[in-house]
């Protein structure tokens, strides 16, 4: 008997997915790197719904694999090719249970969109931070079970920081309440944590208190060419200073990349002429309104802030070019450029990804000795490593040579060896904030320190002693 079956006492038929081209978008990742096979996906609309299909799949040792939006980069939420899973979308679960402006937070259920999230925020004058390129397809779930990163880091940290508390339901069909709130909660073990991170191999999250804050009123933000990346890593010390700690994002571009994305995006307009060898795109901003009314002089506080930063850094030799947004659609077009980074190396070809992150102080010295290394394989791919500075985590991709590679299939996996000596060679992280998934599970086991897997793999046979739970994915 078809395992879908058991579940027809619980869900409405139009919650259960059985077809094989309805099942079909939820077996492949969003860069199509990993594909994979299911009975078919099951549509929850409570936490109730959660608690009955994981006694279901208890009882009758079902694997499950839980999705939210299917935005994940590593293969965290797509089946194996087995045959043998049932998907649990939660994108169904999607009420934003409670909002307080006085707490600032919210209790919000795992299906809720981020890019939706933004706006039920800003409706109260308040503001989630937690922004990523994919946020009007990407799930609350998803992006806490990957504890996910994105452009506003360096400010405000990764979704990990920004959770109060979690709602999760165990195999089995235990339901744990760590819901609450409250800024301090000092009662033994912090629970939560473990499955922020855990990419649905301990528990299904099923709902999560958001932390919110000042909504911002006024942002200044600027494009500037740099000469180098050690250039890059003093201006973003220096302006974290200037601004008094209100920089919200610092996004560096390499030439290489931003060709690729004004091939592809004709539409968006060049910032700056020539290209130089290196970009920063920067933003501060404040909540104070008055931060955005001009002076007396005409000149407004915030933006003059900025003006009087990329002055200096260009006295200094550290900025060659530079343009400060001077309204909301100049702005728009700054960021199109960086947000339209990872569609456009996708059209280009089939890039070679990673997620690394090492301290600010080492990203010259890995861009260097990663490039070197890289050149060893193939003296043509183009290097285009960009991302968030601001945390030390570069997305540090390959695209095969203008014109093609008929050997780029074969190096790809050459390619990425040697992005990862390199990294080994500097210390850092080989998955910053895309997650462990499939992608990576093996490479875990060779780099993590060999007592805390055998605690992560502990703790998955706590949690998970049948292996039912997304397995495949994070530990072996």
């Amino acid at each position: 008997m078809n395992d879908l079956q058991h579940f027809k006492s619980v869900l409405d038929e139009n919650d259960i997915l059985h077809q094989q081209n309805d099942v079909a978008p939820h077996l492949m990742d969003w860069r199509g790197q990993f594909d994979g096979a299911a009975q078919g996906v099951l549509f929850p609309r409570s936490t109730e719904q959660v608690a009955q299909i994981m006694a279901i799949a208890d009882e009758h040792n079902i694997i499950i694999v839980p999705q939210g939006g299917n935005t994940g980069l590593v293969g965290g939420g797509i089946p194996d090719k087995s045959g043998d899973s049932i998907v649990l979308s939660l994108t169904k679960m999607n009420e934003v249970r409670e909002l307080s402006v006085q707490n600032r937070s919210m209790i919000v259920e795992s299906g809720c969109i981020l890019e939706e999230l933004h706006k039920t925020a800003e409706e109260h004058n308040l503001y989630f931070p937690l922004n990523l390129a994919a946020k009007g397809s990407c799930t609350i779930g998803g992006n806490l079970s990957t504890n996910a990163g994105g452009v506003n880091v360096v400010r405000y940290g990764n979704t990990r920081d920004l959770c109060l508390g979690v709602e999760v339901v165990l195999l089995g069909g235990r339901v744990m309440n760590l819901l609450s709130p409250l800024r301090k909660d000092n009662t033994g073990y912090d629970l939560k944590h473990l499955f922020i991170g855990s990419e649905g191999t301990l528990g299904i999250i099923t709902a999560a208190s958001c932390k919110l804050f000042s909504l911002p009123k006024v942002r200044a933000t600027a494009l500037a060419g740099i000469r180098d990346i050690d250039s890059a890593v003093e201006l973003l010390g220096r302006l974290q200073t200037k601004s008094g700690e209100q920089v919200e994002a610092f996004e560096l571009m390499p030439a290489s990349l931003l060709e690729i994305i004004f091939k592809q995006f004709p539409d968006i307009p060049f910032p700056l002429s020539p290209l130089p060898e290196f970009m920063v795109l920067m933003e501060i901003a404040s909540s104070d309104e008055k931060d955005g009314l001009p002076d007396k002089t005409g000149e407004i506080p915030l933006h003059s802030v900025m003006e009087n930063f990329l002055a200096g850094a260009f006295e200094d030799g550290l900025v060659t070019d530079a343009t400060l947004a001077q309204n909301e659609t100049q702005r728009q077009q700054l960021w199109d450029i960086r947000e339209h980074a990872p569609e456009s190396t996708k059209r280009e070809s089939k890039p070679v990804n990673t997620d690394i992150s090492v301290c600010r102080s080492d990203l010259s010295a890995f861009y260097e000795k990663a490039t070197e290394e890289v050149r060893k394989v193939c003296t043509r791919t183009r290097i285009c490593g960009y991302g968030h500075m601001g945390d030390g985590n570069l997305h540090f991709n390959l695209i095969e040579a203008e014109g093609g590679d008929p050997g780029w299939e074969q190096k790809r996996e050459a390619l990425k060896d040697a992005i990862y000596i390199a990294l080994d060679k500097i210390g850092g992280s080989i998955s910053a904030e895309h997650g462990i998934g499939q992608m990576k599970v093996d490479q875990l086991q060779q780099v993590k320190d060999p007592i805390a897997l055998e605690m992560m793999a502990q703790l998955k046979k706590v949690f998970d002693p049948k292996g039912l739970l997304n397995p495949g994915k994070v530990v072996k």
